[in-house]
């Protein structure tokens, strides 16, 4: 009886372990050496290069092709970004430590393990280390282009961040200040729902007046903000300067109530004013 039992909660167990969805990976952005920027989550690293599951589809991105891998977004000093136009690999760590060193290896799930070769061996970061990877320097027109819209303002950050629509809040990596001023400028087209496309404003047709979004003024699928855990605030195309409401982690969103079924994403380039 006792070997039926075990035999029974073996079968049971093993039921349920293959019931279970698998993990989720890290959702990333690659930063292509043309300027292109798929988002999606990062898979594997392997000799082919990069895998990207976008919309559950399975892309390989070559190496040779790729700038830099994106957990957060934000800007680079000025002392790194030489490094990186010199083609020196560097990895930027959230909290703004520039490590000098070449990503060999990927593993894990959430948050994925980050093996970097440094001259002084190897060493294991996570994802939620991680801000920004930077592999090689963009092609000349790419780079061009960055630098073009960099130079509008005088912004600090240089590179576009991509915001997914199917996740609630992203971490840009960048920490403001409360009453300091950042300008955003917007772009993208997302679905946020079968047949619901929305821009950076939002979708009022989509709006359901039933759903709890975080901002509720603005329509659904509109690009939102936030400051560490303050209240959210709406965004869209305005791209006059907001003053931010509290200390910490700047965070942006997608003004809805239910992500799985949402794809595509906004670009973002992010301003943080001189005071």
């Amino acid at each position: 009886m006792l070997k039926k039992m075990l035999a029974g909660l073996g079968i049971g167990l093993f039921s349920l372990a293959t019931a279970l969805p698998i993990s989720a990976q890290e959702t990333a952005t690659l930063v292509l050496r043309n300027g292109e920027r798929p988002s999606g989550e990062l898979i594997d690293l392997g000799g082919s290069g990069f895998t990207l599951r976008i919309n559950g589809q399975d892309r390989n991105f070559p190496a040779s092709e790729v700038a830099a891998v994106e957990f957060a977004g934000g800007g680079l000093s000025a002392d790194a970004q030489a490094k990186v136009n010199a083609g020196q690999p560097i990895v930027v760590l959230r909290s703004g430590q520039v490590i000098d060193g070449r990503l060999s290896d990927i593993g894990g799930t959430r948050p994925l393990r980050l093996t970097v070769d440094t001259p002084s061996g190897q060493r294991d970061f996570t994802s939620n280390d991680v801000a920004q990877v930077h592999l090689s320097p963009l092609n000349g027109q790419a780079a061009s282009a960055a630098q073009a819209v960099a130079g509008t303002t005088g912004q600090i950050s240089a590179n576009a961040i991509s915001v997914p629509a199917n996740q609630a809040w992203l971490n840009t990596g960048i920490r403001v200040s409360r009453n300091q001023r950042v300008q955003f400028n917007a772009t993208g087209d997302i679905m946020i729902g079968t047949g619901m496309s929305s821009g950076v404003n939002g979708s009022p047709a989509a709006t359901a007046a039933t759903s709890r979004y975080p901002v509720p003024s603005a329509p659904a699928g509109a690009l939102i903000g936030r400051v560490g855990n303050s209240a959210p605030f709406v965004i869209g195309s305005n791209t006059q300067p907001i003053s931010m409401p509290a200390n910490g982690q700047l965070m942006l969103g997608i003004n809805d109530d239910h992500f799985p079924d949402n794809t595509g994403n906004y670009s973002v380039t992010v301003s943080v004013l001189p005071r």
